[in-house]
Order: structure tokens, then sequence, then C-alpha cells
């Protein structure tokens, strides 16, 4: 009765009708309090559509979010994981390979256990983290096939997009389960993406994921409003995989004065990052750059955006010599350049 009244007292009656039904069938079938408070998630994380919508287009967009998500749970649910002592995570292969936070998961080659959503214990080895983007992954042990949600690609995600969160919040619970939270992705920028998924302690290291039930992030910063959640876009994982897969601790950018520089401003473009600038004398003027070069890959990785960009020349050091791929009107190449020493001036803009 209590969730009823709730409900009644939040929502259009549109939507309360819609609940009694499904309540009613909950209860009718002993569906346990887990489903009740998942369902409330549900209609609190889409309450605030369009306040200058029509009742019928709410009810429209509320029913066919509900429809996709009620497909894509079941097996979300059963791929969502505890991790360490109050961390979260996702199985993404039958194997049993999980993605979580940097700071759930720790220093590689660590022991640690995992509880599945049935409460089972499972041994479980930390393998490579990315602290900087907070991105981690753990090899469960023993036999599979373990049940596991797919890896959306580093493009599935834009602002707007509808979503929805699974988590431990407070740390794995086995009589409440996972927590649902549906939402829509705010933005994806300085290489985190933000939702309105309303997370709290314990969600660290779970996943987010889109209405066909495709990881599309790991859960990483939680700040003090509740719909301002930060997550590690599945791009940034899949950009390192074979690196975190092998165990390795990614570096992050260097300090200011111990960076190596390019000398280039950037802005973005559809296929990479297009020079704007090159500075006078730079390394890049040396090596042979110019204005209007998309810059697609360094040393191999992908070059997405001035995050990525940033991150790529950053932590280097002075004198590294880095591999640069690029586009030159139609012509795709390659060259090869040696980073120059930073000034140590905080120059906006300039890598």
């Amino acid at each position: 009765m209590l969730f009823r009244f709730a409900v009644r007292s939040l929502f259009p009656l549109t939507l309360v009708a819609r609940f009694d039904r499904q309540y009613k069938k909950m209860v009718l079938g002993k569906t346990t309090y887990r489903s009740v408070f998942q369902w409330l998630l549900l209609l609190m994380s889409v309450s605030h559509l369009g306040a200058d919508d029509s009742p019928s287009r709410d009810l429209f967009v509320f029913r066919e979010t509900q429809r996709q998500v009620q497909t894509a749970l079941q097996n979300a649910m059963a791929s969502t994981v505890g991790v360490g002592d109050s961390g979260s995570g996702v199985i993404v292969s039958p194997n049993g390979l999980v993605l979580t936070a940097a700071h759930v998961s720790g220093t590689p080659n660590r022991n640690i256990t995992c509880r599945l959503p049935n409460g089972k214990r499972v041994g479980a080895k930390t393998l490579g983290n990315f602290d900087y983007m907070d991105a981690g992954m753990v090899q469960l042990e023993g036999e599979g096939p373990w049940p596991y949600s797919p890896v959306g690609t580093r493009r599935s995600n834009t602002a707007g997009d509808w979503c929805f969160a699974l988590g431990h919040p407070g740390g794995f619970d086995l009589n409440r389960g996972s927590v649902l939270r549906v939402g829509r992705v705010i933005h994806v920028r300085n290489g985190f993406m933000r939702t309105d998924c309303k997370l709290l302690r314990g969600d660290s290291g779970g996943p987010l994921f889109n209405l066909s039930g495709e990881v599309i992030g790991i859960h990483s910063r939680i700040g003090e409003p509740l719909d301002d959640n930060y997550h590690a876009p599945i791009g940034t994982f899949n950009k390192m995989w074979n690196d975190l897969l092998a165990g390795e601790t990614i570096s992050g950018p260097r300090q200011r004065s111990g960076r190596g520089v390019l000398g280039v401003s950037v802005e973005a473009h559809s296929k990479g990052v297009l020079l704007k600038e090159i500075r006078p004398g730079s390394a890049a003027e040396e090596a042979g750059l110019k204005t209007k070069d998309v810059i697609q890959s360094i040393d191999g990785f992908p070059i997405d955006d001035s995050f990525d960009f940033r991150w790529a020349i950053s932590k280097n050091i002075p004198g590294a010599r880095i591999n640069i791929e690029y586009v030159r009107g139609d012509k795709l190449d390659e060259i090869s350049v040696e980073l120059g020493q930073s000034t140590g001036r905080r120059e906006r803009g300039v890598f």
C-alpha cells in the first residue's frame, strides 16, 4: 500500500492507472519487494517527461521506454554482479570477463570476491586499470559459460538517448538484488558520460545500458545532486581493451612541466580532430603538419575527440617520438614526430 500511495502522490493519473494494473499483477503473482521497488523507480525516472507534451504523448513514451527496458532487463540483471566489498560490475563475456571502475578493482593481480545475483560468491582476479578514466577489468575464476551482456560500440550513445543503470547501492543485498534506474544521457564530454540516472554509493563500477541491453558505460563518479552522475564510456574500454586484458596499469597525463608538446590547437571533426592552429617553431611545424589536417590516430590509439588527443600527447615525455595518422584533403598519411618541451605555462587549448 505504501508504494501505491507514493505513486498516487507523485504521478499523473494516466501513470497511476498503469502502475495499479502492474502492482496487482505483481501482488497476485507474489512477486518480490525488489520488483515493486524497481517499478517505482522506473516511474520516478520517467516522471520528468516534457511538461509541455500532451498526456497521450507522455504515456506513449512511457510505454515504449517501459517495453524496451523490460525486454532488456532480465539479461542485464543476470550479468550485473557485486565486486569486492562494496562495488558493482558487469559480466561482458561467456568466460567471465567483468568491467568495473578502476577505483573498485584496484591494483592488478589481486584476488577478490564477486557476488552473483543468486548470492553465490565467486573468486576473481583483478586485471588492468586506467585510473585517469576510472576503467578496470576483473576476471571471474571457475568454469563458464557465465551470463553476460553485449558491449556497445564507442559511438553508441549521444545526448538525449534513453538509458538505464543497474548496481548495488549500499553494497550487495541478496533480498533486494540490483536496483534499476532509468534516465537519459545528458552529455558526453571530456572523456566522461553524464546521465540523470540516480546513483548512490555502492553503484560504482556498475553498468549503464542502452535500451537494446548493450553496455554503454560504467558508473564512475557520483556528485551531490542525484542527477549528477558520471560514467566511463564503453569507448574507453574498447580502445584500451588489450592493455586492460593484459593486466597493465595505464598512465594518465604527466605533470605540465614533464609532458611532451606537439604545439597545436584542435577542434572537433567527424573523423577525428582537426588542426586549427600550429604554433611557429613547434614540433608539429617541424614535422610538416598543416592546419586543416585531421588527426585520426596516435601510436595506433583512435582519436575521436580533443580529450583523446590531449591524453595521447600529454602521457609522453619531451623528446618522445610518436606516430600520427592523419588525413590531408582526401589522402591518408602517417608521420613520425618528436615531441617538444613544455614551457610550463598554462596555455589553454594547446597540446
